[in-house]
């Protein structure tokens, strides 16, 4: 009985481990992706192959609206397939 017991703590104790390494991993994934994202060097890289369309920043090299509107859909396509990849 008091084996039993034991198991069920271990286990837990492994299952709350794993939880806590997934959200680090996921944390960690989430912090790299905003920061590529949020970089000013990544509007300006935008605008310069993407410029012609939409406007990613305007003269003075000030994020537009439409930019970050469009870079916040880039950060959430990128963490939703991060999280669909297999664990």
């Amino acid at each position: 009985m008091q084996e039993n017991t034991r198991d069920k703590s271990t286990s837990n104790t492994s299952g709350f481990i794993n939880r806590l390494l997934l959200k680090i991993k996921y944390s960690f994934y989430s912090a790299l992706v905003f920061f590529v994202f949020a970089n000013p060097e990544t509007f300006r890289i935008l605008q310069t192959y993407l410029g012609k369309f939409i406007s990613f920043t305007d003269s003075a090299g000030v994020p537009t609206p439409i930019g970050f509107f469009i870079n916040a859909g880039l950060f959430f396509l990128t963490m939703l397939g991060l999280m669909l990849l297999p664990s």
